[in-house]
């Protein structure tokens, strides 16, 4: 896996001038692909849509905008290029202490000192994201308590990326989104790398699951799904979606990717943060509500 040179140095107040032709590629991506690349720096955005656009020989972006209309693969390798989606601990700093500061207070106190508390992560690849969900409820909670509250479930649909989720083992590399205190606390280094906490890494249920064949949790108190929407199609998400609707509790709550957007899904989820793109519950649905949600295809 390369390592991450994501676009997020890149995130800040757009001064570039407005491309008409560029601002419409973005809304199609937007729109069909659930990728909202709107905030990013257009400079950066640009270089690496043209990098594309190069191998294949296009060089307008009304061209490539009709190009990537038929052909479906050349989306999921743009979006690749352009985001180098690779998981990291603690990714999107500032959403992680929104996290801590704001949500996971929130879940704290609506439980009993002794309810459960019951964690997703859904496409959660070598494991670094749901290390960083413990970490944070430990440190919320202490470790002892920890241990005894709370329940994770990690999944994916990719059986060597779990199987490295499940050993706990990171390099060098991989833990430098780390803050020193926390790496000293929660991971001991060996001859192999760092090795992320046994008693909390046991808290864990690593297992294959299919978000669009498989039937959800329940019972969720956060749920996070991060950047695995924008490589879905649009009936894929949305009945995704209605499956989180359906595993959250009502006083649970949704995390999606910084690039990702529901906009057409605002009935069944509530905005609380949309920069660091946390939802809430919306509509409280009945069982049989939620087959009237589910894409026509689905409905069999």
């Amino acid at each position: 896996m390369s390592s991450e040179k994501s676009l997020l140095c890149d995130r800040v107040q757009n001064t570039d001038e407005a491309n008409p032709e560029f601002e419409t590629l973005l809304d199609y991506l937007k729109h069909s692909r659930g990728c909202d690349l709107t905030s990013y720096k257009r400079s950066s955005l640009m270089r690496r849509f043209q990098r594309r656009m190069q191998r294949i020989d296009i060089d307008t972006y009304q061209s490539y905008l009709e190009y990537l209309q038929c052909h479906s693969h050349e989306n999921l390798a743009l979006l690749d290029d352009v985001l180098i989606n690779v998981s990291s601990f603690f990714r999107d700093h500032d959403t992680w202490q929104y996290l801590a500061l704001e949500i996971i207070p929130k879940i704290i106190a609506s439980k009993q000192p002794d309810e459960p508390i019951r964690v997703w992560s859904a496409g959660c690849a070598t494991g670094q994201e749901i290390c960083s969900l413990l970490i944070l409820l430990a440190e919320a909670l202490g470790i002892e308590s920890c241990l005894q509250r709370v329940q994770c479930f990690a999944t994916d649909v990719d059986e060597s990326a779990l199987a490295q989720a499940r050993k706990g083992i990171y390099s060098n590399l991989e833990i430098t989104g780390i803050p020193f205190n926390l790496l000293q606390k929660y991971f001991e280094q060996t001859e192999k790398g760092y090795v992320f906490h046994p008693k909390l890494r046991r808290t864990v249920i690593f297992s294959r699951h299919d978000l669009t064949q498989n039937a959800p949790y329940s019972k969720i108190d956060l749920l996070t799904c991060r950047n695995v929407f924008i490589y879905l199609n649009p009936e894929a998400q949305t009945s995704i979606l209605v499956k989180f609707h359906f595993a959250l509790k009502n006083t649970g709550f949704l995390m999606l990717g910084k690039a990702e957007t529901i906009i057409k899904h605002r009935q069944i989820f509530t905005p609380v943060n949309l920069n660091q793109k946390i939802f809430a519950k919306g509509l409280k649905l009945e069982l049989e509500d939620y087959f009237s949600f589910l894409p026509q295809s689905r409905r069999q």
